[in-house]
């Protein structure tokens, strides 16, 4: 029996190909809007991430400036995983009664959180391969390779998602249980 409300893969890669303003609500249909408000806030903090540990790795950076980002870095890495655990706690909710099926060994938090990241890699190869640079060649080079691990991903989790909704496979939710600093609300257990 099919599960109602589960994102599809073209609804992920359609709110991270174009993410709505922040102003406006929670992107997809009703039933999927939790799922989809918390895989946008992935994707979104994500990129915030990327672009800090770009920042920590500039020449130009002094030890402040690495400083100040690795405590970002530190601060969004959490917020990714209470991402992910959010994702995975809203499909959890969407699919019960699958304790006979198959585990998997990846949750689909974690895919989602892969693709991300290899959306926002494409994208910033794909910016640097048409910068006019003089590494823009190497970057291009790189496309194709990227292009193909995005569709087998995409491809890996539409399997997923499928198998969890007709009750062929199962996942234990992600917990990250790792502590960023005492500011960390997580509680270990």
């Amino acid at each position: 029996m099919k599960v109602s409300g589960l994102p599809t893969p073209a609804m992920i890669l359609d709110v991270m190909h174009r993410p709505p303003p922040a102003t406006i609500g929670q992107p997809g249909d009703q039933e999927s809007a939790e799922v989809m408000a918390a895989i946008l806030a992935l994707h979104r903090n994500n990129a915030e991430q990327w672009d800090r540990e770009d920042d920590a790795r500039k020449d130009t950076a002094d030890d402040a400036m690495v400083a100040a980002a690795k405590r970002d870095i530190d601060r969004l890495n959490t917020a990714r995983h209470h991402f992910i655990e959010a994702i995975d706690r809203e499909i959890s909710l969407m699919i019960t009664g699958r304790e006979g099926a198959s585990l998997v060994t990846e949750s689909p938090g974690m895919a989602v959180d892969r693709l991300s990241v290899l959306m926002i890699r494409l994208a910033s190869t794909e910016a640097r391969a048409t910068s006019g640079a003089a590494d823009a060649k190497l970057y291009a080079e790189r496309l194709p390779r990227l292009r193909n691990q995005c569709d087998a991903l995409v491809e890996a989790i539409a399997t997923l998602l499928d198998d969890l909704t007709e009750g062929r496979r199962r996942f234990i939710a992600y917990a990250s249980l790792k502590l960023y600093g005492p500011e960390d609300p997580e509680p270990v257990g």
